[in-house]
């Protein structure tokens, strides 16, 4: 078998990407147009993993799946709502808080304890938000509070750290459906394949009831339709990589998830770069003190 932190270097990788791809797109579309024709495609995509899908796993597993979807095409949509209205640069690093999040509730429901290392690496996450939202001004001492009022009055700062929360719950979730300790598991491919059907069954609702349906979802085919597909193609590698790492139980989730918050640094830099976003070294180094206090909160 491979080692999981291998699998996870393309996981990275494909994450960096699909970000970049994400905010290029997002240019054009309407958030919720832009995440029903994306988890469609994404769907129609996975259909050629239909002859090696497992079925054989509990039925009682149907109704939590089912659930587990719509938390996700939840957490999807408010990425896509605040990633439309904020800089690359700035909305990227604040997946850095997943772990804090991930740890929050360790915490708070397993009364898993924080070492003082670990309460080290939720300070440098914080610091490196801080240091994202410092607007340069000729007042250091005036600068100092920018950063808290921005994050307090920011409502796409506030979609952002929502979905995080939804995906760090997310991803407990699917680490118990995955693990392979667990003799009720399910296989990788399998679980993949119905939380992407259920998606683009959810979104599809959504964009019926909340805007223009049909009409709305073939304007974003004819729009950005090949952007979109391409999204659809990394993010499907990236998710199908993820969940055999997540499969694997020598792979902690929080270790995993950590690590896989290093694609912030490529969406970030390279995104910046790419749509001219404004203070980039500053945001740059903001995202890798996140970064780093992200993986010494689970080390």
């Amino acid at each position: 078998m491979i080692d999981w932190y291998i699998l996870m270097a393309g996981v990275i990788l494909l994450s960096g990407i699909g970000s970049i791809i994400e905010k290029r797109t997002l240019f054009k579309e309407h958030a919720m147009e832009f995440s029903a024709v994306f988890s469609i495609l994404i769907f129609l995509f996975s259909l050629p993993l239909i002859p090696y899908l497992n079925l054989t796993f509990s039925s009682s597993f149907w109704l939590p799946l089912y659930l587990l979807s719509i938390i996700l095409s939840v957490a999807f949509l408010f990425v896509a709502k605040a990633s439309r209205h904020m800089e690359l640069s700035s909305s990227s690093p604040l997946f850095a808080f997943g772990p804090v999040i991930t740890a929050g509730l360790a915490w708070l429901f397993l009364k898993e304890s924080l070492t003082s290392v670990q309460l080290g690496g939720i300070g440098l996450i914080f610091l490196g938000s801080y240091l994202l939202e410092m607007k340069p001004k000729k007042s250091f001492i005036q600068e100092l509070g920018t950063p808290f009022k921005t994050i307090i009055k920011s409502k796409y700062i506030h979609f952002m750290l929502f979905a995080i929360f939804l995906y760090a719950v997310s991803a407990t979730i699917t680490r118990f459906f995955l693990n392979t300790s667990n003799p009720l598991h399910i296989e990788p491919i399998t679980l993949l394949f119905i939380i992407n059907m259920f998606v683009a069954f959810n979104l599809f609702v959504l964009i019926s009831i909340f805007h223009d349906g049909y009409s709305g979802i073939m304007h974003g085919i004819h729009s950005a339709g090949g952007w979109i597909a391409l999204m659809a193609l990394v993010l499907l590698a990236n998710r199908l990589l993820l969940s055999y790492v997540m499969a694997i139980p020598s792979a902690k989730i929080a270790l995993v998830i950590a690590f896989r918050r290093t694609s912030l640094i490529i969406s970030t830099f390279f995104g910046g770069k790419l749509f001219h976003d404004k203070h980039l070294s500053q945001k740059t180094f903001a995202a890798m003190v996140m970064v780093l206090g992200a993986i010494i909160l689970v080390i």
